[in-house]
């Protein structure tokens, strides 16, 4: 991993470097072509040849005669030129064309330096060559270089080289990642109960994590099965000696032992029951098309029947996708635990383009807000001696519909309600409004959990079960 961060860090510089070279060859590119410059290198030859066959007085005179277009030429007796080419490349480059075109040129008789030019956005060659009386003939090239290049187009250079260097640096730092992203969406499956898909690649301390990953979620999931399957085999097992119990108690002559006890083993079946659906995560259920609104009016329907005072509010229709036989397993632990604490129940349902909302409201003594994270946990109660006569459950109600809400890629929060009690919200991601013909309703509450795709229950005038709208 650290040899691989090197490695982008080298390339990034790298980019950065050739980056920083090309502009450096933009603004010192010269204007002089390789043809112009051995003419150039021709004529000073010519001005020397001719300087020293005309006496000194008129060799100024001489000098500007043979002077060309682009060339300018003098006679100095001395000269304040000094030699730039060892400081400057382009000088350096010119010098070594010079001297290609004529060895006579190369050594030290020969000085250039630059000098801008007249006209705006050039640089002029200007140089002295020393003649053997010591005498120099002076010249200036017009023009030899362009001139920097403007302050605003050197910065949006250097900003689309960040951008590129940068970019670049991304796309190595996201190959180097993508191994761990694997690995952590692997973590989140194997979370959800889901053995995650793992290959080994990227860096060797990513690979040998993800080896051991991939063996530790093996062992994991394994243990997580064999715990689910012997929690459910014994619960199984245990209805047997509760029915037995359960005639043995109708033959009791103590009529009020005979109800405590029948209610006692009650309680123990609706414990087993809460705690094999929250075993159940729901996952091995097909992931279909459900009327969400007809499954919690069907729902508030049956709890009206079995004497709550509960009321839906909510469109008339209303798919998504889901698991319809755990939706209505939350669903009715929801309103199951309502009943527990509270007289007064309301459910509604809230769309938008987005997700769908659930709010199960009453009318109980709520949940003090230090201990809402607390009542999600399973298998714990908060108060187990309050209710209302239905038992004191299994503490697995609120837990359960946390499991299958997350399970369907939803929230599940508590808070406080209007009616003065609990408020239980659930937000799912909703696929949109179903139309008539393409809609598949849940399962009628009469019917087998399985019998998903028989017609929905309708829902009649006890919607409201006489609370206020």
């Amino acid at each position: 991993m650290v040899a691989r961060i090197a490695l982008v860090l080298l390339c990034a510089l790298g980019l950065e470097l050739a980056g920083n070279l090309v502009l450096h060859r933009i603004e010192m590119r010269l204007l002089v072509s390789r043809d112009d410059s051995r003419q150039i290198a021709a004529r000073l030859i010519h001005a020397e040849q001719v300087a020293a066959s005309v006496p000194q007085a008129g060799r100024a005179a001489r000098m500007r005669a043979i002077s060309a277009p682009g060339l300018a030429l003098n006679w100095v007796p001395a000269t304040v030129i000094t030699d730039f080419s060892p400081s400057l490349e382009p000088l350096a480059a010119m010098r070594a064309r010079l001297a290609g075109a004529a060895p006579r040129l190369d050594g030290d008789r020969l000085r250039l330096s630059l000098l801008p030019s007249q006209a705006p956005g050039r640089r002029d060659l200007v140089g002295a060559l020393e003649l053997s009386d010591g005498s120099f003939v002076t010249f200036r090239v017009t023009p030899f270089l362009g001139a920097p290049l403007p302050l605003a187009m050197i910065v949006a250079f250097h900003l689309l080289l960040m951008a590129m260097v940068l970019g670049v640096a991304l796309a190595m730092v996201r190959a180097l990642v993508r191994p761990l992203r694997t690995l952590a969406e692997a973590a989140d499956a194997t979370g959800r109960g889901r053995l995650g898909r793992i290959e080994p690649e990227g860096p060797d301390e990513v690979r040998r994590v993800a080896i051991a990953f991939d063996a530790m979620q093996t062992r994991l999931l394994r243990m997580m099965e064999d715990h689910a399957q012997a929690l459910v085999a014994v619960s199984h097992d245990l209805r047997t000696p509760i029915q037995r119990l359960k005639l043995r108690a109708s033959l009791l002559d103590d009529d009020e032992a005979q109800s405590g006890i029948a209610g006692d083993l009650s309680e123990m079946e609706r414990f087993i029951e809460s705690t094999l659906a929250y075993v159940r995560s729901g996952d091995e259920e097909a992931v279909r098309l459900v009327d969400l609104s007809a499954l919690l009016a069907t729902a508030v329907d049956d709890a009206g029947d079995a004497g709550a005072q509960i009321r839906f509010d909510g469109p008339d229709e209303l798919g998504l996708p889901g698991r319809p036989v755990a939706l209505r397993r939350m669903i009715d632990n929801l309103i199951g635990n309502a009943r527990r604490h509270a007289a007064r129940i309301v459910v509604s349902l809230i769309a938008d383009k987005d997700r769908a909302t659930i709010l199960v409201d009453d009318d109980g003594p709520g949940i003090p807000p230090d201990h809402r994270a607390e009542a999600l946990l399973p298998f714990h109660r908060l108060d187990p001696a309050r209710g209302n006569g239905l038992g004191g459950g299994a503490g697995l109600g609120l837990a359960s519909a946390l499991r299958t809400a997350a399970g369907l890629g939803g929230t599940l929060t508590l808070g406080e309600a209007p009616l003065g009690g609990l408020r239980v919200r659930i937000d799912l991601p909703l696929s949109g409004p179903v139309s008539p013909a393409s809609r598949r309703g849940p399962a009628p509450a009469s019917a087998p959990a399985s019998e998903g795709d028989a017609p929905r229950r309708p829902r009649h005038s006890r919607r409201s079960n006489g609370l206020p709208a």
